[in-house]
């Protein structure tokens, strides 16, 4: 005669099991920047954490599982400093999340099993998500207020780099 696990550890024990062995296989996975060129997939098993704005250049797909927890690092006062995801221009993002397992970008200090641990109003803990797009841009100002040639417009919070 053989017994099944729950019947054996009981329903609340297994479900400590599960939530253990979750925990064993998730891995944390430091991001910099840029991702890598190509197709990137970032799995639901791992918590990933971004060190400052980390881009997905053109040309490369970054798909995200639904479950997948992402972090930003706050390493500083200034927008740079923050860790956020920016999509460039021509590069795609596929992220669909689930009611029952949705993709949780946040701050790094963000305890998600704990939806009261931060302020509802606490703010610039991490850099968001940025999608650059190809929309036309109707007037765009250079550093000192001048119709800017190339056009180009400057993310708010960023240097002026061109």
């Amino acid at each position: 005669m053989t017994k099944n696990i729950k019947s054996i550890l009981g329903g609340g024990a297994l479900a400590a099991l599960l939530a253990f062995t979750t925990q064993l296989r998730a891995d944390d996975i430091q991001v910099t920047d840029p991702l890598p060129a190509g197709t990137t997939t970032w799995s639901r098993t791992n918590t990933y954490h971004l060190n400052g704005l980390c881009h997905v250049l053109g040309g490369s797909t970054l798909r995200i599982e639904s479950g997948t927890v992402i972090k930003g690092i706050n390493l500083g006062a200034a927008a740079i400093q923050k860790g956020g995801l920016v999509i460039c221009r021509n590069a795609k993002i596929y992220a669909e999340g689930t009611p029952d397992k949705p993709i949780i970008f946040t701050a790094e200090i963000d305890d998600v099993t704990n939806p009261e641990d931060l302020d509802l109003y606490q703010r610039g803990l991490w850099g968001g998500v940025i999608l650059m797009g190809n929309a036309i841009l109707n007037r765009v100002v250079d550093a000192n207020g001048q119709i800017a040639n190339p056009k180009f417009e400057v993310y708010e919070g960023l240097p002026d780099i061109q």
